[in-house]
């Protein structure tokens, strides 16, 4: 009964907590204000969390977990088949808008937490990708400045989406028109490329 208390002092903070960091971002939010809405005292919140950062990163933790294996498995998958590209693009979008809270506080209200940089990390991520993808396709190491520009615009791309004032269905339609633009435009690409790599 003790643990069922608990868990749900805990669920209820985690709950409070990402409306409070929805709202302000993690410097400005305020715990007391966080107890307030989750009906908790300070007490009780301290002996769930020992500090505003790590009651963040309970928020946040499972869903960087969740995006970084998605993301590897969408990236190796059209790696292997390039044909796969605006599924990987559509699976992804699904994602982040089932998401899309916790996306949004990641990206733009985590500064002076953990996630602060998250978002460098994530581009680091897309760059590797980005780069083993071109290797497998050119069969020599793509140019740097532009692995890290492409993946920028990918990045940017999925979060313009994902901002735009319209409803679910409008944003798939977006995410799967601008997968099979960039589509077009990697196969492009990499033809123009392959006759710079045989000059």
């Amino acid at each position: 009964m003790e643990n069922d208390k608990r868990s749900e002092t805990i669920e209820k903070l985690k709950k409070a907590g990402k409306g409070e960091f929805l709202k302000n971002g993690y410097q400005r939010a305020s715990l007391r204000m966080i107890c307030k809405s989750a009906g908790v005292t300070t007490g009780a919140f301290y002996f769930s969390f020992e500090s505003k950062e790590a009651l963040f990163k309970a928020i946040l933790e499972p869903l960087v977990n969740q995006y970084e294996a998605l993301l590897g498995e969408l990236m190796k998958g059209e790696i292997e088949n390039p044909a796969t590209g605006v599924d990987a693009d559509k699976i992804m979008m699904q994602f982040l808008l089932a998401h899309r809270e916790e996306v949004m506080i990641i990206m733009h209200g985590a500064d002076g937490s953990c996630y602060e940089n998250y978002h460098q990390r994530v581009e680091e991520f897309m760059r590797h990708s980005f780069a083993a993808y071109y290797r497998s396709q050119l069969g020599c190491e793509p140019d740097e400045t532009l692995v890290r520009v492409l993946a920028k615009m990918r990045l940017e791309g999925a979060m313009a989406i994902l901002n735009e004032d319209v409803d679910v269905e409008k944003k798939m339609y977006l995410t799967e028109k601008i997968g099979i633009h960039a589509t077009g435009g990697t196969e492009k690409l990499i033809e123009s490329l392959k006759k710079e790599v045989h000059r």
